[in-house]
């Protein structure tokens, strides 16, 4: 009954949706769109992005149980949270 959380709640999830979708799009990857609390992003070789994501602290969700091999499920989080792992990605992309 908390319609003023809620409108907080789905104001954060869409900025951060778009923090994440437009670094993903400066780091030239392709995603997955969504209307949900996460997105699926493509990143090359995911097993070894998720280990790298993994050493920094970082949780995200593989899926190539899905079939999706190339991808990482990642959930919205809070804009400091969100910025952390866009960091700790372009790191793992360029090592």
């Amino acid at each position: 009954d908390d319609a003023e959380f809620l409108a907080e709640s789905k104001r954060v999830n869409d900025a951060g949706m778009h923090l994440l979708t437009e670094g993903f799009r400066f780091l030239g990857l392709d995603w997955i769109a969504s209307a949900g609390n996460f997105v699926c992003v493509k990143v090359g070789d995911a097993a070894a992005i998720f280990q790298g994501l993994l050493k920094k602290g970082i949780i995200v969700r593989p899926v190539a149980g899905y079939g999706m091999p190339e991808y990482l499920r990642v959930s919205i989080g809070l804009p400091e949270q969100n910025v952390r792992f866009l960091v700790a990605l372009a790191e793992c992309l360029e090592a």
